[in-house]
């Protein structure tokens, strides 16, 4: 296999599972090239240190809107296309403005919120009983709640946005259903931004539009669109798939569960752990492009070629993290994984992608103890779309005399 192409991405029956090539390839091939279904040639990096990297040189380029950079299929873009702010410049301008409004102090100031939300969610999910389906009644409401309220969409208004949000993401409409949805949203989005405008509030989307860099520069509408639509992709669903993801391995993995529910001091190290062990997708890989001849462990990838960088298999590497085929609670929480990337597009959405998921577990947790899948593992349905694999329903039970009625 070394030295050769393979076609890629892998396949696998499981969908909690990593491809077995992977760790092959990481001690044997760990830059290789390989031939996408549309027949296109790529670079796949496969070992953590060559992940990192490549996600850290910004000679490695985000913009695939080239002519040359290779497609997954023949009929859809493989990559992030027609971003305006995938590279510098202009990405280190409008992450500077942005920053300057998502700072880790000011998602902290949500905690309480945050909890609160949880706590609801909750009582809704044990009052009604088991079974329930944590997808429907836990992982997508909570995040996208969280960015309604963050970002400053009126109460009134939210049930509506919640559904132009989810229409718009949707893999289950059609192409013409989810532009609709999305023509509806950037509508909403604009007129919302010029009330905000003239009558600022404490939230987000005032922030974005008041700040400034230090040439006087602002953010202008399409730019403070698409921050809105970065949180919107990147901290719904994504979050939802997470949580849903990470029951799933706790609920695979029962002993680490029962160490998580005996000692919920370890909340953070296991939150960390599901990160890295279990992260949402289906481990296609993120893409970048060589804008000069550029090595990467030990090879040299020719200017032009369309690299393919693999965080889920770097995230096992066990060169980086010993034992990293093995999921443990109790892993230091400086175990550094590459889900939430490297270099300068680290996403800037982690502290609250943690805290969500953290709060979450640690109130579900606390308040049915017992908590267990309720189907077999192999009936869990999962979305149609290989890329951004996710559970679309988690089926769970629990005993409901032991459940905590009500919460703090």
């Amino acid at each position: 296999m070394a030295g050769e192409t393979c076609p890629y991405p892998f396949l696998k029956a499981d969908p909690m599972a990593m491809p077995e090539e992977f760790a092959w390839l990481r001690d044997h091939d760990p830059v290789c090239p390989v031939t996408l279904p549309s027949g296109d040639r790529a670079w796949l990096v496969t070992r953590y240190r060559d992940v990192k990297a490549v996600l850290s040189d910004t000679r490695f380029s985000r913009d695939l809107n080239r002519p040359d950079a290779a497609r997954m299929n023949t009929a859809i873009g493989f990559g992030n296309y027609g971003n305006p702010f995938a590279d510098p410049p202009v990405h280190t301008r409008w992450r500077g403005l942005v920053a300057k409004a998502f700072t880790p102090r000011q998602v902290e100031r949500l905690r309480p919120r945050v909890r609160q939300i949880v706590e609801e969610l909750v009582d809704r999910l044990i009052a009604t009983g088991p079974p329930a389906d944590i997808m429907e009644g836990l992982a997508f409401p909570l995040p996208i709640t969280v960015l309604c309220e963050m970002i400053g969409v009126p109460v009134e208004d939210q049930v509506r946005f919640r559904g132009w949000v989810h229409d718009m993401l949707s893999s289950e409409l059609t192409s013409d259903e989810r532009a609709q949805a999305a023509v509806t949203l950037i509508e909403y989005s604009k007129a919302l931004t010029g009330t905000r405008r003239r009558e600022p509030a404490d939230d987000l989307l005032s922030r974005l539009i008041q700040v400034r860099d230090e040439d006087d520069g602002r953010l202008d509408d399409d730019e403070l669109f698409i921050t809105m639509m970065t949180l919107l992709v990147a901290g719904y669903k994504t979050t939802a798939a997470q949580l849903g993801k990470g029951l799933l391995t706790l609920f695979r993995y029962p002993d680490q569960l029962a160490e998580l529910v005996e000692d919920p001091s370890l909340m953070d190290s296991a939150v960390e752990e599901l990160l890295r062990y279990s992260p949402p997708g289906a481990g296609v890989g993120i893409t970048r492009y060589a804008t000069e001849d550029l090595e990467v462990g030990g090879v040299v990838i020719p200017k032009g070629s369309t690299v393919i960088v693999a965080r889920h298999s770097g995230n096992r590497d066990e060169e980086h993290f010993p034992d990293g085929e093995t999921f443990d609670v109790r892993r230091p929480t400086s175990n550094q994984h590459l889900t939430f990337g490297a270099g300068p597009a680290f996403c800037f959405g982690a502290p609250l992608a943690r805290m969500e998921m953290a709060i979450a577990l640690e109130v579900l947790l606390r308040r049915a103890p017992q908590l267990r899948l309720a189907v077999p593992e192999d009936e869990v349905p999962w979305t149609s779309d290989t890329a951004a694999q996710a559970p679309e329903a988690v089926v769970v039970a629990w005993e409901p005399e032991m459940a905590i009625i009500g919460h703090a």
